[in-house]
């Protein structure tokens, strides 16, 4: 079964450096033998919609073509992986700035200016030199990848992607529409969930024509509230004990 353009699949696979450093793997085993691994990480196959653009340009080309539970090394150069290193995102930024949040840089630091995440390269005299590239910007890298799984049925094929987006709920298929009934919250990252799921939707699944959401919400009282009825309930008790 050769998997190509628009396919959905389950992919296994490490990435490393030139040199050999795992950066990125879906096994746990590879991780833990690093010494990268953490709770926070979900080391399981991965779901990739092929040509879809979800992975490096290298790594998205080379599953194309590839049969199932086919394992295959690839070498993707830095324009089909994290991009040319741009010196523009190099930047000075002074050590007054840092000081007055109250940090210390320091070489490696990871610091988040205006909302764009750079490592600091260098710590001089009154400056600050920060790298906004990508960390793996400007590297050659090396993947070992395998096919485990294809994707064909129109429901499963809707599921991959609302577990992808950590949506929780179930989901059903009537005709090309999606009824989802979903545990929802009015927290902004339940917001940017559901608006995910309906952008991949759209750009994955374009035979599917519409999605009804039934939201649940589970309203919590305030303790204060709540002892406050409690209050109100015993001076009723009272009342009606004093009339007897």
């Amino acid at each position: 079964m050769t998997i190509k353009k628009g396919d959905f699949i389950k992919v296994e696979y490490t990435g490393r450096t030139a040199d050999g450093k795992v950066f990125d793997t879906t096994s746990e085993e590879v991780a833990k033998k690093e010494g990268i691994s953490s709770e926070k990480a979900n080391y399981s196959p991965t779901l990739l919609v092929v040509g879809k653009g979800q992975a490096i340009g290298g790594l998205d080309e080379a599953v194309e073509g590839m049969e199932m539970n086919q394992e295959k090394e690839i070498i993707i150069n830095p324009e089909k992986g994290f991009g040319i290193k741009n010196p523009e995102l190099i930047k000075i930024i002074p050590l007054s700035r840092f000081k007055n949040e109250k940090l210390s840089p320091i070489p490696g630091m990871v610091v988040d200016i205006d909302g764009q995440d750079g490592i600091i390269k260098s710590v001089g005299s009154g400056r600050v030199v920060v790298d906004f590239n990508h960390p793996l910007a400007g590297q050659i890298l090396k993947y070992k990848i395998k096919v485990i799984d294809k994707i064909e049925n129109l429901k499963d094929r809707a599921k991959a992607l609302f577990d992808d987006t950590k949506l929780l709920g179930s989901l059903s298929v009537e005709s090309n529409s999606l009824v989802i009934e979903s545990k929802a919250d009015i927290s902004r990252e339940y917001i940017l969930r559901k608006q995910s799921f309906l952008s991949l939707i759209k750009d994955f699944m374009p035979e599917i024509k519409s999605i009804k959401f039934n939201e649940s919400y589970e309203i919590e009282k305030k303790k204060g509230i709540e002892s406050e009825g409690k209050k109100e309930e015993e001076k009723e008790e009272g009342k009606e004990k004093k009339k007897e």
